[in-house]
């Protein structure tokens, strides 16, 4: 690799330096110390009404026993008793036992499990009980209280403290004041209508909660598996369009494109060429119509089914069903849709997708955050600045090697130490917003903290013609990219947590549609002009972790557990943990580094890369990527976002 490629090389893989997350692992051990599961709020000073019944006043006790709240949140216990002291009259008790609205309430949480909660959680009386005592009915009083309580923050995701599964899922469930649920509850005509409706009313919860009651319920005989299916490509070598092969006439047979005359079956013609590109699309793979030994994989793959495992499907259904009650209540009437397992964003108005395309989202060490946000502004032809954080973590050390004589001075042509890194990244440092000359500093030594580094709009710019805003502590933006061969990947964690968008400037014309009314030719000429487009109208970004997703049809799709956190939050809900992939495969880790390089490679017609010479070993990474021998031994993060 000659001087001048490895320095445009450089330049685009400086994209790794794009977005300012601190490298982290999203578990439980990584993530803060957090509040116990029963909050920290202390119980008010409180005393039921004078002449108040002896139920309520014997419900007030009980409750300020600690031993009868057991596992109740402090913040629930406080609300019932706030409650109780302005009431006068039992709720749920008479003198006959437990009232009409009582028994509704109870039978609804018993039936937990098909909304993915869990029935034994909630510690509800006897429906028989006998409440003849003051002190039995003020037990079964304050006890389906604090049942109704429990269930009510369980269905508005209060059920686990999101800081002890990760620091990356910044979200706050929206829960209900404790002391409004056993006002409102008491008030409605029907208890169970009222506990039904504390749930979410996503059209995604809905949607997978049908399917959870689906996957409950008996097994459906299995459907007879397609026969193209069973008919199976051997391993074998490239095959491209116009060519004769005997492997086409098993292509014929298992994408079902007879040869249109009688003894071409092995001719590989146009009509097949454009059903193969069809199918590579429709797996993540690059539409060059060849039949590679990926296409042969692909193509053998489909159709096999895992075992049935009922209890690992219904457990990933009730996962996903809990990380909706997370999300906020309205998600906006136009919002975007950021799916991180699913390597997928969408643009919804009013329920309705104005836009879906694959994106790039965070590598496992640098997990792209669970959160929403208000996009305000798109900016065209952005600069890009290096975030702090990246100029500790990344940038620094590439500096300081540079400056010792080692494999930078030889890169850059001897002496170039660290400044000819900075030039190398097509980066311009400031000090107090003045340039300054890139070789006047020791950077093996200096402080970063003090400088800015800036890249210029331009065709190397990581950052691509379009980047959009939605402010929030993560730094976290979406944006476009010069490594667009990274979308043929059928999983793309490539990135240091910002999201990247295969199509970004159909996206911006959506949205600017949308805010302005504005036609595809004049946000064509706010392109050319540069600069930061506000929007009048900002509205929601929502950045989720969602691994199963419901269509119109009721057709569950899964995704791979990228990040690990289908795992932690089955642990932490008690339930055994299942076998839950990870969607990161091998060929991914080959799209992601040696192939993108012979994509580069053929696009500008210099030599490929060496292919791995006779008993070399290739080392594996733990995660999606694994950097291409050419440059990214040296520049180890840097070229994977």
């Amino acid at each position: 690799m000659n001087f001048a490629k490895i320095v445009a090389a450089l330049s685009v893989l400086a994209v790794g330096l794009s977005c300012g997350l601190t490298p982290q692992i999203s578990s439980a051990a990584a993530a803060p110390p957090a509040a116990a599961a029963t909050g920290q709020a202390a119980a008010p000073t409180l005393a039921p009404q004078t002449g108040a019944d002896p139920a309520v006043i014997a419900a007030f006790a009980k409750l300020k026993e600690g031993a009868f709240a057991g596992k109740a949140n402090n913040d629930d216990v406080a609300g019932a008793l706030a409650y109780y002291a302005e009431r006068s009259s039992a709720a749920w008790v008479g003198k006959d036992g437990l009232n009409a609205n009582a028994k509704a309430a109870v039978d609804e949480m018993k039936k937990a499990a098909d909304w993915g909660l869990d029935a034994s959680e909630f510690a509800l009386p006897d429906a028989n009980a006998n409440v003849s005592t003051p002190d039995a009915a003020g037990e079964a009083e304050a006890k389906l209280s604090l049942a109704v309580l429990t269930y009510a923050r369980h269905a508005r995701g209060g059920r686990i403290p999101l800081a002890t599964l990760s620091r990356i899922l910044d979200l706050k469930p929206p829960l209900k004041d404790p002391k409004a649920v056993l006002s409102e509850i008491a008030s409605a005509s029907s208890a169970s209508d009222y506990l039904i409706g504390l749930h979410p009313k996503h059209e995604q919860f809905v949607r997978l909660r049908q399917a959870l009651l689906k996957a409950q319920g008996p097994a459906e005989p299995e459907k007879p598996i397609d026969e193209a299916f069973l008919i199976k490509l051997p391993d074998g070598p490239t095959i491209k369009p116009g060519s004769l092969h005997p492997d086409i006439a098993l292509l014929r047979k298992r994408l079902k494109v007879p040869a249109d005359f009688s003894g071409r079956d092995t001719l590989y013609d146009e009509k097949l060429t454009e059903a193969v590109k069809v199918f590579q699309s429709d797996k993540g793979l690059k539409s060059t119509g060849q039949i590679n030994q990926r296409t042969r994989a692909a193509l053998n793959g489909e159709g096999v089914k895992k075992k049935p495992d009922k209890a690992r499907d219904v457990q990933r259904i009730a996962i996903n069903m809990e990380r909706w009650r997370w999300m906020p209540e309205e998600l906006g009437s136009l919002h975007i849709w950021n799916n991180i397992p699913e390597y997928t964003t969408r643009t919804l108005k009013d329920g309705k997708v104005l836009f879906k395309e694959r994106i790039i989202v965070g590598q496992p060490t640098w997990p792209t955050p669970v959160f929403s946000a208000q996009m305000k502004t798109i900016v065209f032809n952005p600069s890009w600045g290096v975030p702090d954080g990246i100029k500790q973590k990344e940038l620094k050390p590439r500096l300081q090697k540079a400056g010792g004589g080692g494999f930078f001075d030889q890169l850059f042509g001897g002496g170039g130490g660290g400044g000819g890194v900075i030039r190398a990244y097509g980066l311009t440092p400031y000090i107090n917003g003045r340039p300054i000359d890139p070789d006047s500093v020791n950077w093996a030594s200096a402080d970063l903290r003090k400088y800015s580094f800036i890249q210029p709009p331009g065709a190397k710019n990581p950052l691509g013609v379009v980047k959009f805003l939605f402010p929030n502590p993560h730094d976290v933006y979406m944006h476009d990219t010069t490594q667009r061969n990274l979308f043929a990947s059928s999983s793309r964690p490539f990135s240091h947590g910002c999201i990247r968008v295969q199509n970004p400037m159909q996206l911006a014309e959506v949205l600017i549609a949308q805010d302005r009314g504005w036609a595809a030719d004049k946000v064509a000429s706010a392109v050319s002009s540069g600069g930061d487009f506000v929007l009048e109208k900002p509205f929601p970004v929502h950045s989720t972790y969602m691994t199963a997703v419901v269509d119109e049809a009721g057709n569950v799709s899964t995704f791979g557990d990228v990040y690990g956190h289908d795992s932690r939050l089955a642990a932490a809900l008690g339930s055994k943990v299942r076998d839950f992939d990870s969607g990161v495969s091998g060929s991914d880790i080959e799209t992601a580094s040696v192939a993108a390089e012979e994509d580069a490679a053929a696009d500008t017609g210099e030599p490929k890369p060496a292919k791995k010479r006779k008993g070399q070993v290739e080392k594996k990474s733990k995660t999606s990527y694994r950097m291409p021998e050419s440059i990214g031994e040296a520049m180890s993060g840097l070229v994977a976002n």
